[in-house]
């Protein structure tokens, strides 16, 4: 009597667990698991300007399982993020949820009018990762993620694997939902993001986003990424091309750095009570490694004195290219660097407060950079000792 309502039992809670399967998978083949939304403002239609201020075009698109590689792509226009997720849910035979969301797009158009209160509703939404790419598009961000390019996957994941290869090569700076509104919060510092353009048959790195507060004002381009993330953080691989002046007269000498690292430091120096930038003085030391990869010089590299000759040539370049670089940012009112915050640290919060550091302050503040470059290695080849012939 005891086995036979031994094997009810199991079998009752097998026909359970059997019933709960089945329910589970037909649920998740109904749901359109969102991988990548751009962000954009309506195209220009004749509409009143009025009209399409208060409008948002967004463009959502959804893997599917077969055929491998293949996916939906939805386009709408509405008032907020959350409405455009509804009329498109009333599209498809899908229910559209965002648990898998890997990066969102936005034009350069929207970007220059301010990005938080769409940051900010992916943020509020518990369902999305913080860990979210938020990307800039040069151009449309909306026609970018609806277009396909035949020699790679997905655009989704075309996208993802592009910002992952960047961002190991330490061309961009780590950019997401938290990091960019970390630094929207903290006023001493402005996020930044990745730059997308299209090609013509692919995309490609445009370079870095410079901001103030939410509102896109500025690029680097990807010839100076890494002298941005020099500034910027701590690196531990790169690679950097350096053009440095050749004997008088003779051509520029070219130079490329493997596996370099790099660590900074910023110091601020603050004269009390601070009316202008006059009163703020910034100080950074850069600590750079490398490996020599390629070099068109004169230099015999073999040669300890020519070597810290080298490093002397570099470390002026670094100083240079990087005091301009920055010059160029200040009179965006950016501050990527966080400058403001070594000077917050060394007044009180009530004399922070009445600052306008982006507009009356940052502007005028004197930078001064030191770069102490080092070579770890010149490469495989090594000048072989002579041989006696006897």
């Amino acid at each position: 009597m005891m086995t036979r309502r031994m094997m009810f039992i199991a079998s009752l809670v097998a026909f359970a667990l059997l019933v709960t399967g089945c329910r589970d998978q037909r649920i998740i083949e109904r749901m359109g698991f969102t991988r990548t939304v751009a962000f954009d403002l309506p195209p220009d239609d004749g509409e009143s300007q009025d009209q399409k201020d208060k409008m948002l075009r967004v463009t959502l698109s959804i893997p599917k399982a077969q055929p491998e590689n293949s996916r939906i792509v939805l386009t709408t226009t509405a008032h907020s993020s959350k409405e455009a997720r509804v009329i498109v849910s009333r599209k498809n035979n899908r229910r559209i949820v965002s648990g898998q969301l890997r990066s969102a797009l936005f034009g350069s158009r929207l970007a220059k009018e301010g990005l938080w209160k769409y940051i900010d509703t992916l943020v509020r939404d518990p369902s999305i990762g913080s860990k979210v790419n938020v990307v800039i598009v040069s151009g449309n961000a909306n026609a970018l993620l609806e277009r396909d390019f035949k020699q790679y996957p997905s655009t989704g994941e075309y996208i993802d694997d592009l910002l992952r290869n960047a961002s190991g090569l330490t061309e961009i700076p780590q950019a997401n939902l938290h990091t960019f509104a970390r630094d929207y919060f903290d006023k001493g510092v402005d996020p930044v993001a990745p730059l997308l353009k299209e090609d013509k048959q692919t995309l490609s790195v445009d370079g870095i986003a410079l901001f103030r507060s939410d509102r896109y004002v500025g690029r680097i381009p990807p010839t100076k990424s890494l002298l941005f993330s020099f500034l910027h953080d701590n690196i531990a691989t790169g690679e950097i091309v350096m053009k440095l002046p050749g004997a008088e007269g003779a051509k520029d000498e070219m130079i490329m750095l493997s596996f370099v690292a790099s660590k900074r430091k910023i110091t601020a120096k603050v004269r009390k009570p601070v009316r202008s930038g006059d009163d703020v003085a910034i100080d950074i030391r850069l600590r750079i490694s490398g490996e020599v990869l390629e070099y068109t010089g004169k230099l015999n590299l073999q040669k300890t004195e020519d070597q810290l000759v080298l490093e002397k040539q570099m470390k002026a370049y670094v100083e240079k290219e990087t005091k301009t670089l920055i010059e160029e940012i200040l009179k965006l009112k950016s501050d990527p660097f966080g400058f403001g915050k070594k000077v917050r640290n060394q007044i009180s919060y009530r004399e922070w407060d009445k600052l306008q550091w982006h507009d009356a302050i940052l502007p005028g503040v004197s930078v001064q950079v030191h770069a102490d470059v080092k070579v770890k290695d010149i490469g495989k080849l090594q000048e072989a000792d002579p041989v006696d012939e006897e």
